[in-house]
């Protein structure tokens, strides 16, 4: 029995595609007939029905299905054996994709990591950096499906799924507007006074992070918060404290430097209440000669 890989790229594409042949066509810049053949020619080596053929549209079949999930990752393989076999040799080249959580990203430019991507840069001049910012389930499924090397992400991770390197330790500060008042003279403050005040809190749309982190530390201290707002965005939260509507709890990376905004940022006095930035990547697949050039550095930099 033999497949050309070809044949099982474009049935991939097809059933990526919506199970379309027309779009998938389209996509793969031939003409329709010979990609019907070429689906035929799967299933009569096969010898299986890979499709339900209606009068408009096709559908998977189970067996369809199976083959499309075997597919995927013969058709991942067989092209990280082609970038590795044309990397060899050539030095490092190419492109390193890194994604960055969007609540990370209002933090990148004052942060470790930010400088040791310019080190990069400047070490692989011949390697062209795409940085996207993105969250959730979206930058999950980017990960997932091997568009970007790396994530730069907030600890929990899944670790069944990814690798991780970590980054920085980052202590959270309380920020409120500047016309409140302390509990005390000094300029920290105890966790558990912070049921006296509203809170803002930055939420994720998936996943496990700070809005969820802040909620438990303030079951462990016997108490629940004053919830007054949440969003996912960094800048929104800023605007509701400057406003007055309630104060938040962010990572203490200059926080009064990022934003433009009359608040006070007050640290505080429990050790054990920080986040941890880390570096993440697809357990078992290939890392390309420029994803592992900047682990390199990372690693260096860590000694």
């Amino acid at each position: 029995m033999f497949m050309d890989i070809k044949h099982l790229k474009n049935f991939v594409t097809v059933v990526n595609e919506g199970v379309n042949l027309s779009k998938a066509a389209k996509k793969l810049h031939i003409s329709q007939p010979p990609l019907s053949q070429q689906m035929k020619n799967i299933e009569d080596t096969l010898n299986v029905q890979i499709f339900e053929r209606g009068k408009r549209n096709l559908q998977l079949t189970q067996n369809g299905e199976v083959l499309y999930k075997r597919a995927k990752k013969i058709v991942q393989l067989y092209e990280e054996m082609e970038k590795e076999m044309t990397e060899m040799g050539s030095g490092v080249k190419g492109q390193l994709n890194i994604a960055i959580s969007t609540f990370y990203s209002s933090l990148f430019q004052n942060s470790t990591t930010f400088r040791n991507i310019l080190q990069f840069s400047q070490k692989y001049p011949g390697v062209k950096l795409k940085i996207m910012h993105t969250d959730g389930k979206n930058l999950q499924e980017r990960m997932e499906n091997k568009e970007m090397d790396f994530a730069i992400i907030n600890l929990p991770i899944e670790e069944q799924i990814f690798d991780h390197f970590k980054l920085e330790l980052k202590n959270f500060s309380f920020i409120m507007p500047a016309s409140w008042e302390l509990p005390t003279s000094t300029d920290l403050i105890a966790f558990n006074d912070i049921r006296h005040y509203p809170l803002i809190l930055l939420k994720r749309d998936t996943g496990i992070g700070l809005y969820e982190k802040v909620l438990e530390h303030c079951a462990k201290n016997n108490f629940k918060p004053k919830l007054v707002a949440e969003s996912n965005n960094t800048n929104t939260i800023m605007s509701l404290v400057n406003a007055g509507i309630g104060a938040t709890i962010l990572p203490s990376t200059s926080v009064d430097k990022l934003y433009n905004f009359n608040v006070k940022v007050i640290r505080f006095t429990d050790a054990n209440f920080f986040t941890e930035t880390v570096l993440v990547w697809l357990k078992e697949r290939y890392l390309s000669a420029p994803a592992r050039a900047f682990l390199s550095i990372l690693q260096e930099k860590n000694l």
